[in-house]
């Protein structure tokens, strides 16, 4: 396996082109089900634009709900779609669609600025989204944006809070081989899919460039409990045990990892079909 790796990592010179974005997803609310995007997509200096930017926060603490879902598994079930005018629209089971225009949050003066125990800057969306999303918990939360000033100073934008996720497809092939299953993509919340490149080789790309925009790498992304819990709310161990037992770990957390976050560094449109071009090459 290792042997492989290396044999397809440094395929490609610097200036030349080294994958294709297969699949695009945006991730409305941070821990609930991504949205596939069908053509171009906004990538904004902190990320695309409204990926992960409303989490939710437990009432009365504003700690925040964690990746694990750990007790929560029904909001997985939830599904999410994103029209291209900003409105978000949630379904499950036979609840009243909750739809959220995200045009909304861009009056400052209509929201209160509150800061969590780790010191992010959120807003509260409404008691309505809150409610409707408390009923599925079973525990009361508050749905929360994350407020960016834009260079006028007097509307928001909805921040994204994570750079850009990017996985190849060979890569989830290798790990499915050594799991013995065809493992979901999804358990993996990429931005990116990419296609045409060898297994794990987006860890070695320091700089990118896909469509008008340039991308660098930040880290390898560590994985938790999350990926145990498929999109019906079922949550097994067979994913995380495989991670543990086949991917490099984290020295700082001892987690494993799978998949590349990279940093904006020229913002522009992605589309599926872009080729992705390696700029440099980092040294791993």
């Amino acid at each position: 396996m290792v042997l492989n790796w290396l044999a397809n990592a440094f395929k490609g010179e610097e200036g030349s082109e080294v994958g294709q974005v297969s699949e695009l997803f945006i991730h409305p609310i941070r821990a609930l089900q991504p949205v596939k995007m069908p053509s171009s997509w906004m990538l904004a200096s902190k990320g695309f634009i409204y990926d992960k930017g409303m989490c939710m926060l437990f009432k009365g603490t504003n700690e925040r709900l964690k990746h694990t879902m750990s007790g929560y598994e029904a909001l997985c079930k939830v599904e999410v779609s994103l029209s291209e005018d900003g409105k978000v629209t949630l379904k499950y089971e036979d609840k009243p669609d909750l739809v959220i225009d995200l045009n909304d949050f861009k009056n400052m003066e209509n929201y209160t600025v509150e800061t969590c125990p780790k010191g992010f800057e959120y807003c509260h969306v409404g008691d309505e989204a809150s409610t409707w999303l408390s009923e599925i918990a079973g525990k009361e939360v508050r749905l929360m944006f994350s407020p960016e000033k834009n260079t006028s100073g007097e509307l928001m934008d909805i921040q994204s809070l994570d750079p850009v996720l990017i996985i190849g497809e060979a890569s989830l092939q290798d790990f499915s081989k050594e799991a013995g299953w065809d493992v979901e993509m999804e358990r993996f919340r990429p931005n990116i899919v990419s296609v045409n490149q060898g297994a794990y080789e987006d860890e070695t790309w320091q700089e990118i460039q896909i469509g008008e925009a340039v991308l660098e790498f930040d880290h390898r992304c560590t994985r938790c409990l999350i990926t145990n819990v498929i999109s019906t709310g079922v949550r097994t161990s067979e994913t995380m045990d495989t991670l543990r037992r086949y991917r490099p770990r984290c020295e700082k957390t001892n987690k494993p990892v799978f998949g590349s976050y990279f940093t904006v560094k020229t913002p522009g449109l992605v589309s599926p079909g872009d080729k992705i071009v390696l700029v440099k090459r980092r040294k791993v």
